[in-house]
């Protein structure tokens, strides 16, 4: 399993405030070692669309494609409920 971060993705990640930035990249280290970790709530989401929580007020969502994770969006749970609608 490999993972990107598309440019959108690290648009959406520089507008974040530092400490989600932070959270961001605490929970990627974990993604990264065990994508089932329960507190990730690693899931898909829509499709060929799969989540992880940052935190209980942000998430981050990945297209796969293959064994790969291609993250897109990063953003406030108001945010991502419209996305995935």
């Amino acid at each position: 399993m490999k993972s990107f971060a598309t440019p959108d993705f690290w648009n959406a990640y520089a507008d974040l405030p530092r400490k989600i930035q932070q959270e961001a990249d605490k929970t990627y280290l974990i993604w990264r070692d065990n994508p089932q970790y329960p507190s990730l709530h690693f899931k898909k989401a829509k499709d060929n669309l799969w989540s992880v929580r940052i935190t209980i007020n942000y998430r981050a969502l990945a297209i796969k494609r293959g064994n790969d994770y291609y993250w897109i969006w990063i953003g406030a749970h108001e945010q991502y409920d419209r996305l995935l609608k």
